[in-house]
């Protein structure tokens, strides 16, 4: 198994937003043997999960189920697309779609468009506790069918919540991937395994992703793990991106391309053409468990900075607490809660079982912590909202479920990079509620 349950991927609202109002799927019926375009259901840890499925017009069904008749070669790419939050699989299929990815692939590809599930108010996002079990499921579901896909040639992207949990599914499973291209989504997970080509998507006027935690985060490791240099890029053919990538060099099947735009949050208009073409020009390499040449998850992890030492009180009524999540927002944040993403992540994920108990304040608990972006963005000293948020049993990540996870914004200074943060009076916690309540 991938490290799905030894790289915990938090609290990214990075990997939160936008998509269209959920609407079900009101203009599909579950389809069965032979396969055909349409909507289909399986279960996946013992709930009934949904996706829709693109074939190409040229799929020829009892053919294709002869896998000894067809070469990979002649088998074409499998593209997996992800809906952001509240949105559905109608996002990306139907008359009423959101995003023209359909379009432009055409017949290029098999596509495959599932659904999250809904959180505990009904808004559908990703869960990266549930769910990169079930992008396994999908996979072995698919295959189960009798499905005819290059198996060399497994693409990934998504939008927002959907791009968050891109970037999770190709670092937990980069020996299944081939290539991602998350568009206004961010990376949370460190610890990743094999190799896949990574396009990022950003608006530098994002107002809910801030572009400089993207750069620093996202970008910045996967230009090191696939084993480039931050400092040396060229333009790409679209004068949109920037390719960190060069021929010739040991690790050039796994480039990393950054392409930043004007448009906001949005899926921009070129987003669907410029992907398509970066998975297209992609060599054909088998998957591996191993990491591009001269990269890593060693080599693309910032080092922690320093510690941040708290106590947590908990109401008698809250679920048993699991994972707790440390991050840095705007001061503002304490009194006008707004629907957009952390600005730093201090601590992504650190364990909570067995640390306190309902009803309780525990005992000081001491955490690393990441201050990176303080010296390369931000003056020192200056003030934030620091939030502690508290996964619990029955909730979801990296989204809070409303009303279920707590959490906490509490007023702090940061002095410096390598000053430890110590908060004196025990952090209260309460029912997280969703600012991005569309």
């Amino acid at each position: 198994m991938s490290p799905l349950f030894r790289s915990i991927a938090l609290l990214s609202l990075s990997v939160t937003l936008a998509g269209c109002p959920f609407d079900g799927n009101k203009n599909f019926e579950p389809t069965v043997d032979p396969l055909t375009t349409g909507l289909y259901e399986f279960q996946s840890a013992g709930v009934v999960r949904e996706y829709f499925l693109q074939l190409p017009s040229d799929y020829d069904g009892d053919a294709a189920l002869v896998e000894s008749a067809l070469g990979d070669d002649d088998r074409k790419p499998l593209l997996i697309a992800f809906h952001g939050y509240t949105g559905s699989l109608n996002n990306w299929v139907g008359e009423g779609r959101s995003y023209d990815l359909i379009d432009e692939v055409g017949d290029g590809a098999i596509m495959v468009f599932p659904n999250a599930l809904p959180n505990s108010q009904g808004d559908r996002a990703w869960n990266t506790d549930t769910d990169l079990q079930f992008f396994l499921d999908l996979i072995a579901e698919l295959n189960e069918r009798g499905l005819q896909y290059n198996p060399n040639k497994k693409y990934i992207t998504g939008h927002s919540n959907g791009a968050g949990f891109t970037h999770e599914v190709a670092c937990n499973f980069g020996d299944i991937v081939r290539a991602a291209a998350p568009v206004a989504g961010n990376l949370t997970s460190t610890d990743c395994i094999g190799s896949a080509a990574i396009m990022i998507t950003q608006g530098n006027n994002d107002p809910l992703v801030d572009v400089a935690l993207v750069r620093t985060v996202a970008e910045r490791y996967w230009v090191l793990y696939n084993g480039w240099d931050e400092s040396q890029s060229t333009v790409a053919s679209n004068p949109a991106c920037i390719d960190y990538s060069f021929p010739g060099e040991p690790n050039s099947d796994y480039p990393v391309f950054w392409c930043e735009h004007s448009q906001g949050h949005s899926w921009p208009d070129y987003a669907s053409a410029t992907i398509w073409q970066f998975f297209s020009n992609l060599n054909e390499v088998e998957p591996t468990t191993e990491f591009p040449d001269g990269g890593g998850s060693e080599r693309a992890t910032p080092q922690s900075d320093t510690t941040l030492t708290f106590r947590l009180k908990l109401p008698a009524d809250i679920n048993r607490p699991l994972i707790g999540a440390a991050t840095l927002w705007p001061v503002s944040q304490i009194e006008d809660p707004a629907c957009a993403a952390p600005t730093m992540f201090l601590n992504s994920g650190f364990s909570l079982d067995g640390v306190v108990a309902a009803g309780q304040i525990s005992e000081p608990i001491t955490i690393p912590i990441n201050l990176v972006l303080i010296e390369l963005v931000y003056p020192v000293p200056s003030d934030w909202a620091l939030s502690i948020t508290v996964y619990v049993e029955g909730g979801s990540r990296p989204i809070p479920a409303p009303g279920v996870d707590h959490d906490a914004y509490i007023p702090v200074t940061i002095v410096g990079k390598n000053t430890p943060i110590i908060i004196d009076e025990p952090i209260e916690v309460t029912p997280a509620d969703n600012p991005c309540d569309f």
